[in-house]
């Protein structure tokens, strides 16, 4: 199961660096942090962002939650493990499912290409290709589709790059 670890923002990688390094690796199957790539523009020249999805959050893949939490505590970073009541909660099933079908086989969401006919986004490939359901709005001068992900038990809104196509008609 997947369960959310808490920490400072901008220390996620740090955490995973010592997990890996000093966390039993017995207790732990898999340690992720979500990317997003997104594309901007500086000076006139495009590059691509790689920003984290949910900051202050790694996620760790285990059975053995609370000896895995006993294990790490120690760490300079860490804050808890989400819960409620004092019980660690993994994330749902088809939050695990959304997050793994976007990340693909790795933990970065990529850009997604697509075009719009009026209000209606059409994406024709990337993470969104089949998801336009979860679209609730497209910023063409961002470059972003925002989505709605209900994960850590509330509904959070995140965005993901997104590349539109001008002309519908080339698209086609």
């Amino acid at each position: 199961m997947w369960y959310v670890l808490w920490t400072s923002t901008g220390r996620e990688e740090n955490i995973r660096q010592k997990i890996y390094d000093y966390a039993d690796s017995a207790l732990y199957s898999r340690c992720a942090i979500p990317y997003r790539l997104k594309r901007h523009y500086f000076k006139g020249k495009s590059h691509i962002a790689k920003l984290i999805l949910f900051s202050s959050y790694v996620f760790i893949e285990t059975d053995t939650i609370k000896e895995f939490a006993d294990n790490i505590k120690w760490f300079p970073g860490f804050n808890v493990v989400l819960h409620t009541d004092d019980l660690y909660c993994p994330i749902y099933k088809h939050e695990e499912q959304l997050l793994m079908n976007l990340m693909k086989d790795s933990e970065v969401i990529d850009i997604s290409e697509g075009y719009m006919e009026g209000d209606q986004v059409y994406i024709t490939s990337g993470p969104l290709l089949g998801q336009e359901g979860i679209i609730k709005r497209v910023k063409p001068r961002q470059g972003v589709a925002v989505i709605e992900m209900n994960i850590f038990n509330r509904t959070t809104e995140v965005s993901l790059g997104l590349e539109l196509i001008r002309d519908s008609k080339s698209s086609r």
